[in-house]
């Protein structure tokens, strides 16, 4: 049997959020070490809340300890959740139980420092909401870039417009300064982003084939089917985009993205291009930037950024994947 890799998933349930654990966990590809909360989708104690619940609805409370995230973003600008998506609570219509383990007294930053240490080299970081977590234990220790063996991250727009504001995907806008923080880093870094996400859709048969798989996809199959709602609101075509699941899919297998090397650097200071995510393929660097020596500089920091599905459909591996792992309520 093939050894399970370490991972900590760094999330703001949130509906996607919320599949995208029942995915990582029904893969059985990762040995997960914590769950860890941030604000993003809603304030960070309510994330916090919203993780305990789900851990309990996973069965994985007992074993996998949840982290409390930041309580505020590193950008001091105005913030706005995302309750029209996800639901005044984060989770739809859903009212789950709290679990019963104990509180962690590490927070979110402190248990990825101490897991860097402890699988240096082969821990997987796959963050689904803003990267204050990451950007505040990269502030603490910068070394954490290089333990790191992989990190994924669902946020930005490459060469599409963005989900929040016409340049700005919402987990950037969230906090830039962070994601920022964390891109300029050296980190391993893939960018699973709106190129993407957008491209990989869940759809009326994938629900129906959820619906169908038993009592076990029954909390997804309603989650899911709040969001495909709400996108429809908001004037989609009756599909859902699978943004946050896509991101863990992408921690096991790139096929599910085409992918190009090079450097990504986040608008901090603009009100009107907050949170922009500017993609610089690493061929373009010298050609473009070769005048300014601290751009070139900050441009050595590069990684993988997602263009466009790849040749593995993801949509289809999600509805096979989730019924593996079956939750409760």
């Amino acid at each position: 049997m093939t050894a399970r890799t370490p991972i900590v998933l760094d999330s703001d349930p949130g509906i996607d959020d919320a599949v995208a654990l029942q995915y990582l966990l029904g893969t059985g590809l990762w040995d997960l070490k914590a769950y860890t909360s941030v604000g993003g989708n809603l304030p960070a104690e309510a994330t916090y809340t919203n993780a305990r619940a789900l851990a309990r609805a996973l069965r994985i409370d007992a074993d996998v300890p949840v982290h409390r995230g930041a309580g505020r973003p590193l950008s001091r600008l105005p913030y706005r959740e995302a309750s029209a998506f996800h639901g005044p609570a984060g989770l739809g219509h859903e009212t789950l139980p709290d679990s019963s383990a104990p509180h962690p007294t590490e927070s979110s930053a402190q248990a990825l420092l101490r897991l860097s240490r402890e699988y240096e080299g082969e821990l997987t970081v796959c963050a689904t909401g803003p990267l204050t977590n990451v950007a505040i234990a990269l502030l603490e220790d910068p070394d954490l870039a290089r333990r790191v063996g992989k990190f994924v991250f669902m946020g930005g727009a490459a060469q599409v417009p963005g989900n929040f504001t016409p340049v700005a995907e919402f987990n950037i806008w969230a906090d830039p300064v962070a994601a920022e923080i964390v891109l300029s880093s050296g980190i391993p870094f893939t960018m699973v982003d709106l190129d993407a996400s957008h491209r990989w859709l869940f759809r009326p048969a994938d629900l129906a084939a959820l619906e169908a798989a038993g009592p076990g996809t029954a909390l997804a199959a309603r989650l899911m089917r709040t969001y495909m709602d709400a996108y429809t609101r908001h004037g989609g075509d009756g599909t859902c985009p699978l943004h946050d699941p896509l991101a863990v899919g992408v921690c096991g297998d790139e096929a599910f993205v085409e992918a190009a090397e090079g450097a990504v650097v986040v608008e901090c200071a603009s009100e009107l291009t907050r949170g922009q995510t500017v993609f610089v393929p690493a061929a373009a660097r010298r050609v473009y930037y070769s005048e300014s020596p601290a751009l070139t500089a900050r441009l050595r920091a590069t990684g993988r950024v997602a263009l466009g599905p790849g040749t593995r459909d993801f949509s289809e591996d999600f509805v096979a994947t989730l019924p593996r792992w079956p939750a409760v309520g």
